[in-house]
């Protein structure tokens, strides 16, 4: 195929050949050559059919599915990255006082793009809504464990197993989960009387497996007293995650404490950026 444009000076010639020396030897019998491109054809056509199947080999990788995906509802960056580092795949930021709706946790489990996902609520508050989810989903089997804590949702997960079914993995994260007790310090905003425990407005409280069974105006105190509540002598390990209001100096207080009562008990120690809870706790 040949294409030329001239004006009074100049012609641009565009030519398709399968001999392209012959061409330019006789383009100079008229005149000189002031530019020259050449192009392989077939080459360039190769390229753009491995670039096109570069592209669909890639588009297929991202819409296959995984065959797992965990969800795990949780507020605080500490927090999250712990369930990360655990093998959680998508994250939901809420928990006490967010709680997630139906909507939220679907588009969750879409973001998984998994086969099968397992959701963790972490919040009795939020199991309501995880199970409507499981539900409705269509774009995954959802199964959900029941956890109501940060600490069970954690424990939980040392009970996943890629390779179970479903339904397997439900039922052995369920029971890895009744094996922690929890526990949370966080303020009281108002005076009360829970189950007998007087509670003066501004005292921190002591939650142990949902029951307030500590009240103390001071947040170290409260702390050590409701760690008390919660080892006994099977207790091996007490972990503390603390929140965005802590002071580094009362944590290690607090475990130089503990460590001196329990010499038996190993005591790690996170930082969770939770808001709400000063500290979650667990003893396993």
């Amino acid at each position: 195929s040949l294409l030329v444009v001239a004006d009074d000076e100049i012609i641009k010639v565009h030519v398709h050949t399968e001999r392209p020396g012959e061409v330019m030897n006789y383009g100079q019998r008229f005149g000189s050559l002031m530019k020259v491109k050449v192009d392989n054809m077939r080459l360039q056509h190769e390229e753009v059919l491995k670039t096109d199947y570069s592209a669909k080999v890639k588009e297929a990788a991202q819409k296959q599915k995984a065959e797992y995906g965990i969800v795990a509802v949780a507020a605080g960056e500490g927090v999250q990255e712990l369930f990360k580092s655990m093998g959680v795949t998508t994250i939901i930021n809420g928990g006490q006082t967010m709680n997630p709706s139906t909507e939220d946790i679907l588009q969750a489990v879409k973001e998984a793009h998994a086969e099968k996902v397992i959701v963790l609520p972490n919040n009795k508050n939020i199991q309501m809504a995880a199970n409507q989810a499981a539900e409705v989903s269509e774009d995954a089997a959802v199964a959900v464990v029941a956890t109501r804590t940060i600490s069970e949702g954690l424990a939980s997960l040392l009970a996943f197993n890629p390779e179970a079914s479903l339904e397997d993995n439900q039922a052995a994260m369920s029971e890895q989960m009744a094996l922690v007790s929890s526990g949370q310090i966080t303020n009281a905003v108002r005076d009360t009387n829970i189950d007998g425990v007087e509670i003066k407005k501004d005292d921190f409280m002591g939650i142990v497996d949902g029951k307030i069974l500590v009240s103390i105006a001071d947040r170290k105190e409260a702390t050590l007293a409701t760690i008390d509540k919660m080892i006994n002598d099977d207790s091996e390990i007490l972990t503390i995650i603390y929140g965005e209001d802590a002071e580094a100096s009362e944590v290690e207080e607090i475990t130089e404490a503990v460590e001196a009562k329990y010499p038996d008990v190993e005591v790690e120690v996170h930082e969770g950026n939770q808001p709400v809870y000063t500290y979650l706790l667990s003893v396993e």
